[in-house]
């Protein structure tokens, strides 16, 4: 498998740039400013939309986005990219192995306590391996 490559890449390079958010909180994420989007955050909200987009248009397929909340001021994503199937003991399932990112995009105006006082939104990414019956 391992099509989607360069979209785990800019995923996993957002997480590595986290950063503590909040004074009082052990919360990390990539700090920005909406007005001035850095290319890390462009390549990684292009990803999120192509995902998106093989969603609608391969409706009878395994969705990529498996679940999507939004609350005040953000919304949460995650998206599974499958990298390996294998048979499943004998029987006629297979499991799937892969890699879960949930992407939290936020607007933080609101939040006072911001260690990065001169950005107005943030984007956390958190991963970790997955296995499935497919």
């Amino acid at each position: 498998m391992g099509v989607f490559k360069e979209e785990a890449h800019t995923f996993e390079t957002v997480a590595k740039k986290q950063v503590q958010i909040y004074n009082d909180a052990a919360d990390s994420g990539y700090p920005y400013n909406i007005s001035d989007l850095p290319p890390d955050i462009e390549r990684l909200l292009l990803s999120v939309k192509v995902f998106k987009e093989l969603d609608i248009k391969f409706p009878d397929e395994k969705k990529m986005i498996r679940k999507r909340e939004s609350w005040d001021g953000g919304v949460s994503v995650v998206i599974r990219i499958g990298w390996e199937i294998e048979p499943a003991g004998g029987g006629i399932n297979k499991i799937e192995h892969g890699t879960q990112y949930t992407i939290s995009f936020n607007r933080t105006s609101k939040h006072p306590s911001l260690i990065n006082k001169e950005c107005d939104a943030f984007i956390s990414v958190d991963y970790k391996g997955y296995s499935e019956i497919v």
